[in-house]
């Protein structure tokens, strides 16, 4: 009898308790529930003030704004539905890029798990931008403009070692699309005035949802426009890409990138190297011409020459070697064959590294080539301002003969004479062959 009252005592004991646990339990809910809407309508309140603010600013814009263009009173009223309309169309760009900066979402998990990456090893001056277009038009591209100028600090002030360690580690999470690690490039890209050339650089980076169409605005305004990047959505981007290609002047030495192609475990992508070379005589004089802030002596000059054609000789040899790991990875291309031939040199490339060529690009080529509008032809995708035209690309070649003085050409040549010879570029007799531009230098 005792141990039945026992039972029955206990039960009702734990049903009390149970009760209560149960009644906290909603209690805790209710509260939060009502602390978080609390915030959420204060959150709402400040967007509906701020908002409301800068209504009034457009408002008085508006109102302010009495006479049209062609000389007629403005409606306000319609200035503001204008203004509306803009507003709900920067909100639908931010809605669109919402669903990118989901990390564990589809776009981030899309495309193939092998990727042919490529990056474009070159010289300052040496046509790499033009370059860098030819991969950057193809829609299934994820194209970076010298990702390499977001550690120019550290390359100054730490040691070498320093920063080749943290060149490898940028550059290996850049082409494995994991930008996790990486928040101080993407604050680069989205916060630092010098990198206005960086992000724009990048179809994939400066396109909606990411940045408003850029129309016909100034460079400036389009980056203002653009939302700050966050190593999320950049991640996302990346993989929603087939490819990644990475131009970049700034590598001096092939060999120390021989870790690239050691992924560890299961391989997840493959890497090709372009090595762009150009007239090491061309590429001093646009460097002189361009550099207005050196002060340039001949010994500099001829230092300058010494540097670039050593880096380019060492660099050739090493690859000529064929290493295993750089066997079928690496090819040359002069600069001057891609710019008298950019439609042959062009699918061959892409045909060596295994990328179909996009019509996009043959269009592009054709836009720059063969376009007759001198103050639009072949716009670029807004790498700093530049415009390229086929025109000038074509004369680039041999635009240095008619410049550059003979005097300067030989100390080049001195300085150069291996390379150029590699490389097939001739050395000139004498002045007059230099300025006879009917006869190509190049074999």
């Amino acid at each position: 009898m005792r141990r039945f009252i026992g039972r029955i005592i206990t039960k009702q004991v734990s049903v009390r308790i149970g009760c209560v646990v149960i009644f906290m339990m909603c209690a805790v809910f209710f509260i939060t529930q009502r602390r978080n809407e609390t915030i959420v309508g204060l959150h709402k309140r400040q967007l509906n003030l701020s908002e409301i603010q800068k209504s009034n600013r457009h408002w008085n814009d508006c109102r302010e704004a009495k006479l049209s263009i062609d000389g007629n009173f403005t409606d306000p009223y319609s200035c503001l539905q204008r203004q509306i309309k803009t507003l709900k169309k920067k909100l639908e760009m931010y809605e669109k890029l919402n669903s990118l900066t989901e990390f564990e979402s589809w776009v981030s998990k899309f495309g193939s798990k092998t990727r042919q990456n490529v990056l474009i090893l070159s010289d300052l001056r040496s046509g790499s931008t033009f370059l860098g277009e030819l991969f950057n038009q193809h829609p299934h591209i994820f194209y970076l403009y010298e990702p390499l100028d977001s550690l120019k600090y550290y390359h100054k002030n730490r040691p070498e070692n320093i920063y080749d360690a943290m060149s490898r580690h940028l550059l290996k999470d850049i082409f494995h699309c994991n930008y996790m690690e990486l928040s101080y490039f993407t604050d680069f890209l989205s916060f630092q005035y010098s990198s206005l050339s960086h992000r724009l650089a990048s179809k994939a980076l400066s396109s909606p949802p990411l940045c408003p169409e850029p129309g016909n605005r100034p460079l400036y305004f389009n980056i203002r426009m653009c939302t700050p990047l966050r190593t999320q959505t950049i991640s996302a981007l990346c993989r929603l890409h087939k490819h990644t290609v990475v131009k970049t002047v700034l590598i001096r030495d092939i060999h120390k990138l021989s870790y690239l192609m050691d992924n560890g475990g299961s391989t997840d992508y493959t890497l090709k190297f372009v090595h762009l070379v150009r007239d090491p005589r061309a590429m001093i004089n646009s460097r002189v011409t361009h550099d207005t802030d050196t002060l340039w002596t001949l010994e500099k000059l001829r230092k300058s020459a010494r540097d670039v054609c050593a880096s380019s000789l060492r660099n050739i040899k090493y690859a000529v070697s064929a290493p295993p790991w750089l066997h079928g990875h690496y090819t040359i291309v002069r600069y001057e064959d891609l710019v008298t031939s950019p439609q042959r040199i062009t699918e061959q490339l892409y045909s060596f590294l295994g990328i179909a060529m996009a019509a996009e690009v043959r269009y592009w080529i054709d836009r720059v080539f063969r376009s007759e509008d001198k103050t639009s032809s072949g716009l670029s995708s807004s790498v700093k301002t530049i415009r390229l035209k086929g025109k000038n690309l074509t004369e680039s070649v041999s635009r240095w003969r008619r410049t550059m003085p003979y005097s300067i050409v030989r100390a080049v040549e001195t300085e150069c004479y291996e390379v150029m010879n590699l490389l097939g570029y001739r050395v000139v007799e004498d002045e007059e062959e230099l300025r006879d531009v009917s006869q190509t230098l190049v074999d």
